[in-house]
């Protein structure tokens, strides 16, 4: 429970009286009345009555008379306090003191009037008013603290010493604080805060508690606050941060996903390096901002953070800030992301012919990001896996697309299409293809008769042949496809699978339904490279 906090017992006796009506003894008008002021316990022994008093004359201390009403509900017992002595000053305007310790015989609070008068014989217009705290009192001996700077490393003081409880009623002075707790109080953050001292049987305290200004040594008497030892002034040092991403600037592909990472960092007051902030004090959040908003992130070991970008959709960039407060000075850094084009290369025809000469179409692209730019290589490998060398590089159109000739010295082993990037596109490659592969054709196909009623028997023929140099070659042993358009359509539909016989020639009958096209389609192997014959119409009557 927050304690309220008073202010301590000499201020409490240096209470100025409060004017009460009383009755008046001036014997004329131009007479001066005493003035009695400041009413209170000693402020070195609440065990004494003090009060001021000033006058035109003398003051009688034969007649000075206190009498003191406890402040308790009820009853409210009233002790007479005669006998007092000047302690400063002069009988005409002076301090006074009871002579003898009061014995009020109950610890509590006395709300006190003080009567006297002076050789004139005059008393005060208003009876002098004050409070007496009449209680128990701590007594601090052998304060002291273990440290009075505090940094990252040494966030806390240790607070030792004795504390003795002074009875005002025997001005005893017994080692212990028996009343109620004993309390280390200071600063942290924006507020006051205290943590309990553990105090031992003779009076020996120790506390160890977080600060970072002031602290003090104090006691409570039911609930209030008491005298505290002098206030010591505990310095802080801040130390540096700083921010280290792990990239200060990357790069991601659009539609993929980036994550950006690093370590908060702070130079050590012991070792003056640049350590890693603990993850488990509050005080070491980092701060990012960047596409996904502004987030506080709490450290993980060795001082690490990290955030992820789930779809990159352009450059971005990331601002992360740690400290400026508390033991941390404030420091930040950014972090840059270029966004790269996802590169796509296509070769959509790469016809050989015998005289060494190599068809290049197809297009560059992107999937995600800018079309990208730059130029496309043609590489060529004698076993399709390692030893790729350029030999030829085709410029794009503002489409991406490209279409060429190209003569190989070597018209032998594997090409492929290859795009080596740029600083804003990756890479791409096409498939590997084989040179080996022969160029296929169908000839001679034909779907008859025509027309023919439906219902009726309707064959297909044809040849597959390869190019053999200058001349063609039936294949035989290749499956060729028969395919089917309906006349209204669009739709081409495969009908059957044949197999070519040792001249490469095939033959396939049906049932005749519809009007449509047929065509027959090779699809390329290892060997052979792919063909499609021409389409024949049949009316179907």
């Amino acid at each position: 429970m927050r304690r309220p906090l008073i202010a301590p017992l000499s201020l409490i006796a240096a209470l100025v009286s409060i004017p009460a009506a009383g009755p008046a003894f001036a014997d004329t008008a131009d007479t001066v009345l005493p003035v009695v002021s400041s009413v209170g316990g000693d402020p070195d022994d609440a065990g004494y009555l003090e009060f001021h008093a000033t006058s035109d004359t003398a003051i009688d201390a034969g007649s000075i008379t206190a009498q003191l009403t406890l402040r308790v509900s009820g009853d409210r017992p009233v002790t007479t306090v005669t006998g007092f002595t000047l302690v400063s000053g002069t009988a005409q305007d002076g301090t006074w003191r009871s002579s003898d310790r009061m014995a009020l015989g109950t610890h509590g609070v006395y709300d006190t009037t003080v009567d006297l008068a002076d050789a004139d014989g005059d008393h005060p217009d208003y009876l002098g008013q004050g409070v007496v705290a009449y209680e128990d009192l701590p007594v601090f001996t052998d304060s002291a603290l273990d440290r009075t700077t505090v940094d990252f490393e040494h966030q806390t003081v240790t607070a030792t010493g004795k504390v003795s409880t002074f009875d005002p009623a025997t001005g005893v002075t017994a080692p212990g604080w028996t009343d109620s707790g004993v309390y280390l109080t200071g600063t942290r953050g924006s507020g006051t805060w205290e943590v309990a001292a553990d105090v031992q049987a003779d009076g020996s305290y120790r506390a160890t508690a977080a600060v970072r200004s002031y602290v003090y040594v104090y006691a409570v008497q039911k609930d209030v606050q008491t005298v505290n030892t002098d206030p010591v002034l505990v310095s802080r040092t801040m130390s540096p941060t700083r921010i280290v991403f792990d990239k200060a600037a990357g790069t991601a592909v659009y539609g993929g996903s980036y994550t950006v990472s690093g370590t908060a960092q702070y130079l050590s007051p012991t070792t003056n390096t640049w350590t890693p902030l603990t993850a488990a004090d509050p005080d070491t959040e980092v701060l990012l901002t960047g596409p996904n908003g502004t987030h506080a992130y709490e450290l993980g070991t060795g001082g690490r953070f990290s955030q992820t970008l789930a779809t990159v959709t352009g450059d971005t960039s990331w601002t992360a800030g740690v400290g400026g407060f508390a033991f941390l000075q404030g420091g930040n850094a950014q972090a840059t992301l270029h966004a790269l084009s996802h590169s796509t290369l296509a070769w959509s025809d790469h016809t050989f012919t015998g005289a060494g000469a190599v068809r290049v179409k197809g297009r560059l692209s992107a999937s995600a990001g800018p079309l990208p730019t730059g130029r496309v290589q043609l590489q060529q490998s004698a076993d399709g896996r390692t030893g790729w060398t350029t030999v030829a590089t085709l410029t794009p159109d503002a489409t991406g697309a490209f279409d060429a000739w190209q003569t190989l010295h070597k018209p032998t082993g594997y090409l492929r299409l290859y795009y080596p990037g740029n600083a804003d596109a990756i890479a791409a490659t096409t498939g590997v293809v084989h040179l080996t592969r022969a160029v296929t054709r169908i000839t001679g196909f034909n779907a008859s008769p025509e027309p023919v009623r439906k219902g009726r028997t309707l064959t297909v023929t044809g040849t597959l042949q390869r190019q053999n140099g200058s001349t063609w070659t039936g294949v035989s042993g290749q499956h060729v496809t028969i395919r089917f358009r309906v006349a209204v359509g669009k739709t081409i539909t495969g009908m059957a699978t044949v197999t070519t016989g040792k001249d490469g020639r095939f033959t396939l009958a049906f049932t005749a339904k519809q009007d449509g096209t047929w065509s027959a389609a090779y699809t390329a192997t290892s060997a052979y490279l792919n063909s499609t014959s021409a389409g024949d119409y049949v009316d179907v009557r």
